[in-house]
């Protein structure tokens, strides 16, 4: 008995897999089964692929370049009147403080013209990171000088380009102690631009006095920044943009960090008043980033469409794939028991149908939140209707079938009839309703993202299209154009598969052909 049994199995198995060989065969001969399918797994590939094609978070990742950054393919397009432009730049240093004393003692100058102040390297103690440069202000007991004792940290480094950045901004994070055993300690920050051997332009862009010691790291606030109205007051109004004046051309410049220790005549014995300091940087945001630019907030698009392909591939096959599974319980349900529970399904499938789907979705997740699992919760319970419809009027016909009758007068139940019989007749519908139904979920989280109703912690293309069109980008071609296309290509693939599912899946069609 156990060996007819396994026969048996193994029978069922080698017929289901010469069936789907058959499938495949017939599937192959579609052209328009096979181009659907190839736009499909081309984009999968980009959703799985996406960490590896780039690097950058396409929400968190904030002024990797200037806000609304042209692609850098850009300025070689005729007739755009592009001119030698910035990618992302950090100088003078390449990493995020010091990390050795390199990086302090060979990488940056130090002068002063008196003996009292010296730098040292800390390599214990940083900001962020272990390393720091500390800059000491001496004094022996009795030897009080009138005189502002000054002290220089330079570096001097070359900016390539003909034009200026969007935007920059200078870092610099200090902590002084024993202030207080003198008047006070002033940190100012200048930007020189190198005319010729013996000439420089200054332009001091922040300073700060220290009167008694800093309990924790310090950085310029406001922010030292090209964009920030205080900086532009320096330079004459609000008006002003300090990247043009100061980087206007392709010279060599001067970061000065510069110290000056007033000395205080009430402290007889002798002092001691290191200041460290980390962190020391310069941020150009570029004019040009990318293969597609950068947002209103320096954000890589290239990035939000590799990212939006995941959101929207999820959105739109979860969602249908919800919406298949409740119209095809109810329709089952409706369509073999019957009667009152027939009545009460399909009143309520009327009643929901009758609801315009899209004023509907915005009041609901108004209510219950943006997020993505309710978008894609609410797409798929209020997507089922009509097919619940369809597979009703197909369950009505196949119950009068005379192989319904013969299960029945064996015995058999109504959940083993619904199961075993009736389901694998209409799962033909199932296959080509869950490809033509993508699209719709597809484009309705669209729609709820570029009304603004979008998950804030992901990015998806109906909310680049947002982002786009309430961010002054309508004009850019390269930041709506892409996710818009990408949004036609996908849907244009469901449609596609759904159709070369419906001829190869409905005989009547084949016989057609």
């Amino acid at each position: 008995m156990g060996e007819k049994t396994m026969a048996t199995y193994q029978s069922k198995i080698a017929f289901k897999i010469k069936r789907f060989k058959d499938f495949l065969l017939i599937f192959t001969r579609n052209r328009r089964g096979v181009l659907g399918v190839s736009i499909l797994v081309f984009f999968v590939a980009i959703a799985l692929l996406a960490p590896l094609m780039t690097s950058y978070d396409p929400v968190k990742d904030n002024y990797l370049a200037g806000d609304y950054a042209t692609p850098i393919w850009l300025k070689y397009v005729p007739g755009t009147g592009s001119t030698e432009s910035l990618n992302y730049l950090m100088l003078p240093e390449t990493e995020v403080g010091f990390p050795t004393s390199a990086s302090l003692l060979q990488e940056w100058n130090f002068t002063s013209p008196s003996t009292r102040v010296s730098l040292q390297y800390d390599p214990t103690f940083g900001n962020k990171k272990a390393g720091s440069g500390t800059a000491t202000f001496t004094r022996e007991a009795g030897k009080f000088s009138s005189e502002v004792t000054i002290a220089h940290l330079t570096k001097q480094f070359h900016y390539p380009f003909s034009g200026p950045p969007t935007r920059f901004s200078c870092q610099i994070s200090f902590l002084a102690e024993g202030v207080e055993d003198i008047q006070q300690v002033e940190i100012v920050l200048f930007i020189k631009r190198v005319e010729n051997v013996s000439a420089c332009t200054s332009y001091p862009l922040w300073s700060t006095k220290i009167f008694k010691s800093t309990p924790e790291w310090t950085q310029p606030y406001p922010a030292v920044d090209s964009y920030h109205s205080s900086l532009k007051e320096r330079f004459g109004d609000i008006t002003s943009d300090p990247a043009r004046i100061v980087f206007s051309d392709s010279v060599d410049y001067i970061y000065d960090l510069e110290l000056r220790f007033t000395d205080s005549p009430l402290t007889v014995g002798p002092v001691e008043v290191p200041v460290y300091l980390d962190d020391l940087n310069i941020k150009f945001y570029g004019s040009s980033f990318g293969l597609l630019g950068t947002d209103q907030r320096g954000r890589d698009i290239f990035s939000q469409l590799v990212y939006g392909t995941r959101i929207s591939l999820l959105v739109g096959l979860l969602s249908a794939f919800l919406s298949v599974v409740i119209g095809l319980a109810l329709g089952l349900i409706a369509g073999y028991l019957g009667r009152i529970v027939d009545e009460i399904i399909m009143r309520f499938t009327d009643m929901l149908l009758v609801l315009p789907s899209l004023p509907l979705l915005i009041v609901l997740i108004a209510v219950l939140g943006p997020s993505l699992w309710n978008l894609i919760l609410l797409i798929g319970v209020l997507g089922w209707m009509g097919f619940a419809r369809m597979v009703r009027s197909q369950v009505l016909s196949l119950r009068e079938r005379p192989f319904i009758e013969a299960a029945k007068a064996v015995g058999a139940g109504k959940s083993h009839i619904i199961l075993k019989h009736i389901l694998p007749n209409v799962m033909s519908l199932v296959y080509v309703t869950l490809a033509m139904s993508v699209p719709g979920a597809i484009l309705s989280e669209a729609a709820l993202s570029w009304l603004g109703l979008f998950d804030p912690r992901v990015m998806s293309w109906g909310r680049m299209l947002h982002d786009a069109q309430y961010e002054q980008g309508i004009d850019k071609l390269w930041w709506i154009g892409p996710p818009g296309l990408c949004i036609a290509v996908v849907s244009i693939s469901f449609v596609l598969l759904g159709y070369a599912l419906d001829e190869i899946l409905n005989p009547r069609l084949r016989q057609r052909r």
